[in-house]
């Protein structure tokens, strides 16, 4: 008798256990429910449309028609779009290398006891607070052939034709990976000078006994210490170049002769200046494997998991 009751005591504490227990988990999930009906709206079922408008031709106000992989045999055929996935990769490169080795130099500086730093502290993040627009006005301004302060300055000085910086694909480009790598390294510094604070001050002590110089000092120690954050700024600018577009709208709208046509801005004309909504999909979804693969091979480059 005493153990049947007993047994039927722990069943009945098992019972109000899995009671409670399951009571938690339903007050979780609906705690986390309006979060994840955003993600679902905004995030989920967006994607799943662009999979499903990559295997259709559409074009507004007309209904979609299945082609199957047409859009995406489509794109061996299209020369621009190679031609904007190689000026993006040109950008992102130029952009990506400039931007974090200023930003670690900054960061270094930042990170030294030294005069008027403060100051500068204040103004460093300014960029990357700043809208794109903005920011591409700022630089018409600056580099526009006939109105720029640039060209100005050259023709008070003497200068009878300056250079058309805009027009010319070297340029162009060139003026574009400046502003890329300027607002790339004001976002990054706080990044690389949290890093820096981090690594152990013993270490730059012991290599100062050992002769170490400033150099080797980064060498050897301080640049091992924030390779995980230099990988992890590396993938961010990637990303981040890839999904360039404002600012080549207001400067250079793909030219000159498609010189600064990137791969954001060449979905744009396909799925909204020419309609052609199911071949822009289709770009959009494999510019997603792209960004992956180039992903993985910086992580496995730099030895991380």
């Amino acid at each position: 008798m005493k153990t049947e009751m007993a047994s039927q005591m722990n069943t009945e504490i098992k019972t109000k256990k899995e009671f409670h227990k399951l009571k938690d988990y339903i007050g979780s999930y609906l705690f986390v429910l309006p979060a994840l009906s955003f993600l679902f709206i905004f995030s989920i079922a967006p994607i799943l449309y662009l999979i499903w408008l990559s295997f259709h031709d559409y074009s507004l106000p007309n209904p979609a028609v299945f082609t199957g992989l047409k859009n995406f045999s489509q794109m061996l055929q299209d020369k621009l779009f190679i031609k904007s996935l190689g000026n993006t990769i040109v950008y992102t490169a130029g952009s990506m290398f400039l931007g974090l080795g200023g930003a670690i130099a900054v960061a270094v500086l930042l990170n030294r006891k030294l005069r008027g730093l403060r100051f500068f502290k204040v103004f460093y993040f300014l960029p990357t607070i700043t809208s794109e627009v903005i920011t591409a006005m700022i630089f018409l301004w600056v580099f526009d052939n006939n109105l720029g302060i640039l060209n100005y300055l050259l023709k008070a000085a003497g200068v009878e034709t300056p250079p058309a910086w805009l027009l010319q694909p070297a340029t162009a480009m060139i003026i574009l990976i400046l502003i890329g790598a300027w607002r790339g390294t004001a976002y990054n510094i706080p990044i690389f000078l949290a890093a820096l604070q981090a690594v152990p001050q013993s270490l730059y002590e012991a290599a100062r006994i050992d002769g170490a110089n400033s150099w080797k000092q980064f060498i050897h120690i301080t640049l091992p210490s924030i390779t995980h954050i230099l990988v992890y700024t590396m993938v961010m600018s990637v990303i981040g170049s890839f999904q360039v577009v404002a600012v080549v709208d207001i400067l250079t709208n793909g030219g000159p002769m498609d010189s600064t046509m990137v791969v954001i801005k060449h979905i744009w004309q396909q799925s909204f200046e020419f309609n052609y909504v199911g071949y822009g999909a289709a770009l959009s979804l494999v510019l997603f494997p792209f960004l992956l693969a180039v992903t993985w091979l910086q992580l496995k480059l730099s030895g991380k998991d």
